[in-house]
């Protein structure tokens, strides 16, 4: 799945990976949010954002989400946000810098495709449905049989009949048949969301490189975003590029011990040549 990106296997943090002198300094890390934030209705730990939030502080990190920009922020604590580069909201279909939305990738979706969605929304056989079940974004589409704000047990219950009825994969099957112009992604276990061909989340790629010239990136995703809207991001990884599954905040929390520790020893090798350069 992913060819040119170094690639680690689930819950085995990438780090330390044996740079050679001297450490890169321009490294950017991108975040999966249902990596930092596993619950979806949950709100991150506060010492773990603080530790976040200190090593965002010396390193440009951007978080990325499936989600909105007014879910991310519900979850994401204020300080986090501050000390990010940046916010990747639906997808990647968004990026938000500090409270400015900075890009944002638009795209009418069709009465036909609204009218197809509708009539899925009507026909399924979830007793349990709760309004509103569409979350519309610029350029991309999410169906929440469940309900888009149903709580954690609701979407539990569901997640639960899912496995007994494969509704969601009888609306994606569907679905490509009718509109092989958008690409369809299972991003949750309860969920499916929408973009147009116009749009890849590969662009993610795209926008990081065009602010951060020449950088290394460092991925940290979920396996559910890697198999399903994040895998063109994903694929656009290159030679150079770090890139890892990861669990949780558990996981998180190693990597950023590596990383301060590496830090830590880049800064001091950085006083020692400038002491030396004075002495001379």
């Amino acid at each position: 799945m992913f060819p040119k990106a170094v690639f680690a296997p689930v819950g085995q943090v990438t780090g330390p990976i044996g740079w050679i002198d001297p450490v890169p300094v321009n490294d950017v890390y991108l975040f999966d949010l249902d990596a930092l934030v596993p619950s979806p209705k949950g709100q991150m730990d506060l010492d773990f954002a603080r530790y976040l939030s200190a090593f965002a502080r010396k390193r440009a990190c951007y978080i990325l989400s499936n989600t909105s920009i007014t879910d991310m922020m519900t979850r994401v604590p204020a300080s986090v946000r501050a000390a990010c580069a940046g916010l990747f909201a639906a997808g990647g279909t968004e990026l938000w810098v500090g409270e400015d939305l900075v890009v944002q990738h638009e795209h009418e979706f069709s009465d036909d495709l609204y009218e197809f969605m509708v009539k899925v929304v009507q026909k399924s056989a979830y007793p349990e449905k709760q309004a509103p079940m569409l979350e519309s974004g610029s350029a991309s589409l999410r169906l929440c049989i469940a309900g888009s704000q149903a709580t954690l047990r609701q979407m539990k219950d569901y997640a639960a009949w899912e496995e007994e009825h494969f509704e969601l994969a009888t609306i994606t099957h569907e679905f490509k048949a009718r509109f092989p112009d958008h690409d369809v992604y299972r991003d949750t276990d309860t969920s499916l969301m929408i973009v147009p061909r116009t749009f890849s989340s590969a662009l993610v790629v795209s926008h990081l490189l065009k602010r951060h010239k020449n950088a290394r990136l460092i991925g940290y995703v979920t396996p559910q975003a890697a198999g399903s809207y994040a895998n063109p991001l994903c694929d656009a990884f290159g030679i150079a590029d770090v890139l890892s599954t990861i669990k949780g905040p558990g996981d998180v929390s190693q990597l950023l011990s590596y990383e301060f520790r590496r830090l830590t020893q880049q800064e001091a090798a950085v006083n020692e040549r400038a002491d030396e350069l004075v002495e001379a």
